[in-house]
């Protein structure tokens, strides 16, 4: 009878032990998940400095020595061009100055992202953009035939051959966001000439 009472105390008490050893373990697991994702993040957000960094001394050196009318974004290495540079109002046919800008613009920007890190880059997007004048469908249009002309004419045999011209066919994209997305002056009036712009951005991907 003690014996058997024994077992069963002793049972009880393995029973008992068993969850905390369990939780600890779980908590264990947990914790070098949280690790893992925070390294993936910290890497991930070192790559996009460190190339961001890249593209806006690379570029604004290009952009000095040749006066070409770029905004380079220094956090994001996000690149903005006029409408004046680019296109006529409602025209989404590339000035000839804008062809001479792109030819040289273009190859050294194209050269900056992927010689380092080209292994992270999973798009090379270009954006059209327009003011708040006329109807969204008519904006819409009006910028994506923008930005697909862009594309058109970087990937064309007008701009001729460059370094890493292969990889960008095969990562990049077109996107027209009409009005969606307007430049505001400091006291919150949309700045139409600003708004009218092309964007050219990447996506990194560190999978």
């Amino acid at each position: 009878m003690i014996n058997k009472y024994r077992r069963t105390i002793n049972k009880e008490f393995e029973s008992s032990s068993f969850w905390p050893t369990f939780t600890d373990l779980l908590s264990t697991v947990l914790m070098v998940v949280i690790l893992i994702l925070f390294s993936s993040q910290s890497i991930s957000g070192s790559v996009k400095q460190d190339l961001a960094d890249n593209v806006n001394s690379s570029v604004k050196e290009t952009l000095k020595e040749n006066g070409i009318p770029v905004i380079v974004d220094k956090k994001t290495g996000q690149v903005t061009f006029g409408e004046k540079t680019m296109f006529d109002v409602d025209s989404d046919e590339l000035k000839p100055e804008a062809k001479d800008m792109l030819k040289i613009f273009i190859p050294r920007y194209i050269e900056t992202i992927y010689k380092d890190y080209g292994d992270y880059i999973s798009k090379i997007i270009i954006e059209g953009h327009t003011d708040d004048v006329a109807s969204y469908i008519y904006n819409l249009d009006l910028s994506q035939r923008r930005a697909f002309n862009v594309v058109k004419f970087i990937i064309g045999e007008e701009i001729g051959e460059y370094k890493y011209k292969d990889k960008l066919i095969k990562n990049i994209v077109a996107i027209g966001r009409s009005k969606s997305e307007l430049i505001k002056n400091n006291d919150d009036t949309v700045n139409r000439e600003a708004s009218r712009r092309v964007e050219i951005k990447y996506e990194i991907n560190m999978d």
